[in-house]
């Protein structure tokens, strides 16, 4: 891999991406986590309901929410900044 597709591939994957605002998760903003746990919420939400979304497929319609990655990782996201 090249210098310039090592850059390309980390940039990729410190790309920040939207969490929505949901009434489930009312007292805290809207934010964004970083592409790389984005990704592992979205396998996780593939294994579970199939692939007829892309990870890119909801990050176009909003992203996930804050509570729907803390269920799909199993965890509090370790990237997620307030926007």
């Amino acid at each position: 891999m090249s210098q310039g597709s090592k850059e390309n591939a980390e940039r990729m994957r410190r790309w920040r991406v939207p969490v929505q605002w949901s009434l489930e998760d009312r007292d805290r903003p809207a934010g964004t986590v970083e592409w790389w746990e984005h990704e592992q919420a979205w396998q996780a939400y593939a294994e579970r309901y199939g692939h007829s979304q892309s990870a890119r497929t909801i990050v176009d319609r909003g992203g996930f929410s804050y509570g729907e990655l803390v269920d799909q990782l199993g965890h509090e996201p370790t990237t997620w900044l307030a926007r």
